[in-house]
């Protein structure tokens, strides 16, 4: 059982600034052996931008994983940086988390650079 509180949700990475949505742990659903918080990148989108489409900004989400007790930041890898994740760290008050690579958090470009385009 965790000892401490941490925060869950989507988030962009947008003109070096952060814009996210975090829900505690004890409002977030279930997903096989997670904690996801239900809220979606094309809603937290629509909340902060006019326009535009959400799939061209690097973004990422935060979960908890049961089994091990500890944040998975899921994050695009174009924004993988130290300070960029401190500041996704902080955000969501985590303190012990690994960072992991999944294909739905990928921008525009990331996916080009996988298709060679």
């Amino acid at each position: 059982m965790m000892n401490y509180i941490s925060l869950i949700g989507p988030f962009f990475y947008v003109r070096r600034k952060l814009i996210y949505h975090a829900l505690p742990l004890s409002e977030c659903r279930e997903q096989a052996d997670k904690l996801d918080n239900p809220y979606g990148h094309d809603r937290l989108w629509e909340d902060h931008f006019r326009g535009g489409d959400y799939i061209n900004y690097p973004r990422g989400r935060v979960v908890w994983d049961r089994t091990n007790c500890r944040a998975i930041i899921y994050i695009d890898r174009c924004i993988d940086k130290p300070a960029i994740v401190a500041k996704i760290a902080e955000a969501f008050g985590l303190t012990d988390f690994v960072t992991a690579y999944d294909d739905h958090y990928r921008c525009r470009r990331c996916v080009g650079d996988l298709f060679g385009d």
